[in-house]
């Protein structure tokens, strides 16, 4: 018997311990700072996974347009024909038959094009190399895109974060407050009016703090979408929104120009305008005559029925010549051609206008970069006054010096100014985050 029961200690323990591995393990939350979630957005975003599809499949075309249009074609055609009733011809009253019972027909046919006149080899391939350029561009413009989003959303959690703390050390200090105003209301010092302030204060503080955490928690989840992760792993994030006071963003003007000159959607209109430049040359082609050279290999036999296919005769022959094709298409060439230099002039009024369009938003991102310096400074000092000034409040209220208002309006204060400092370095932090989307760092 006591063996039995020391084997159902040890297989109880055992199961406990179990169960508090599992646990463990299913609590374990997951760190991430802002370089990991940069690179699993990386691995994991549907958009930008896609874009390098869409990049592996514009090589891919371009290895075609190679081969299609410098390696000839080669075309193989085989051809068995039974002669089921033959043609017959009536000569003096003599009936001839014509042909034979079975007919083998093996051409091989090779045909290249001349890259002169209206035969556009080369512009071909210009476009195709010029597509698998704006691939790309597409794969960088959106890792930018991923790279700015996961930033922006990193730093919200970060905010968020910080704003729950501040938020519980508002109550912690609302407490305390409560704590001292209660001993001195039940020693007959301050009034039940001072008391159900103090407690006023304390509950009216609990569903902000509920609100903060609960908005941490959804900027958590918009964190992980922008990742691209696909599991219910918790995560945290690391690090805090800190400002660096020496931190320059360089000269305004070299960074405004060198954004609304080269910028990804710069880039990729131009490349666009060189596609339409080129499909321009193709129409213009068209009016000309298409040149290309061809060679011929026949391996046939003709026989009638009695004879072994293995026995029949075949014979060869080979040829090469030049050739031409010339379409008239005297109607709608020249309106394909007006299109596709529309195309080009549209391209370079876009040019123009998303041009414009960089410079104000790149212009607009520097001047939040300004603004949130210049409110950093100013809340910073103002902290390190309301820091001062509620230890001063408390000090003097325990004194008998102040009344309990005063304590309250200075730790109102503090909160506020601590909360003004942290949006002000999110929004300096965001802004500059912005201003590397544009840059492409």
């Amino acid at each position: 018997m006591e063996k039995i029961a020391k084997i159902k200690k040890y297989i109880t323990v055992c199961i406990l311990l179990l169960m508090a591995v599992s646990t463990s393990a299913f609590a374990q939350v997951r760190e991430l700072s802002l370089q990991d979630a940069i690179n699993e957005a990386y691995k994991n975003n549907s958009d930008l996974v896609n874009a390098r599809y869409d990049k592996t499949k514009a090589d891919f075309k371009v290895s075609q347009i190679y081969n299609e249009s410098l390696v000839p074609s080669i075309t193989l055609n085989s051809q068995y024909i039974r002669s089921f009733k033959k043609q017959v011809f009536d000569i003096f009253g003599q009936r001839y038959e014509i042909g034979t019972d079975n007919q083998i027909q093996n051409t091989l046919n090779v045909q290249e094009p001349i890259p002169i006149l209206g035969t556009p080899i080369f512009q071909g391939i210009r476009i195709a190399e010029y597509y698998s350029k704006m691939s790309d561009e597409n794969v960088r413009a959106i890792e930018t895109k991923v790279k700015t989003d996961v930033k922006k959303a990193f730093l919200n959690t970060l905010l968020l974060t910080q704003v729950v703390d501040v938020t519980e050390k508002s109550l912690s200090n609302a407490q305390d407050n409560l704590n001292m105003v209660e001993v001195k209301y039940k020693g007959g010092v301050v009034t039940e009016f001072d008391y159900l302030r103090a407690k006023v204060k304390v509950e009216s503080i609990k569903p902000s703090l509920s609100d903060a955490r609960n908005n941490l928690v959804l900027s958590t989840k918009a964190l992980k979408n922008a990742i691209g992760m696909k599991t219910d792993e918790e995560v945290k994030v690391t690090g805090k929104l800190d400002y660096d006071s020496t931190e320059v963003i360089g000269n305004v003007d070299k960074i405004i120009d060198n954004i609304s000159n080269n910028n990804v959607n710069m880039r990729l209109l131009r490349i666009n305008k060189d596609i339409n430049e080129e499909l321009v040359g193709i129409d213009k082609a068209n009016y000309l005559p298409k040149f290309y050279i061809f060679g011929q290999y026949g391996l046939g036999a003709m026989e009638n029925d009695g004879k072994n296919v293995w026995n029949y005769s075949f014979f060869n022959t080979l040829s090469a010549g030049i050739g031409m094709t010339y379409t008239f298409n005297l109607f709608s060439n020249p309106q394909k051609k007006r299109q596709s230099e529309i195309d080009v002039k549209k391209t370079e009024e876009q040019l123009k206008d998303v041009k414009e369009k960089l410079k104000i938003q790149s212009q607009s991102v520097i001047l939040k970069i300004q603004n949130a310096k210049e409110r950093i400074v100013s809340t910073r000092e103002t902290v390190g006054l309301a820091e001062r000034g509620y230890e001063l409040a408390q000090i003097s209220y325990k004194g008998g010096v102040l009344n309990q208002i005063d304590v309250l309006d200075a730790e109102l204060s503090l909160t506020q100014s601590r909360l003004s400092m942290l949006q002000a370095i999110y929004d300096y932090q965001s802004a500059r985050a912005e201003l590397e989307g544009l840059l492409e760092k």
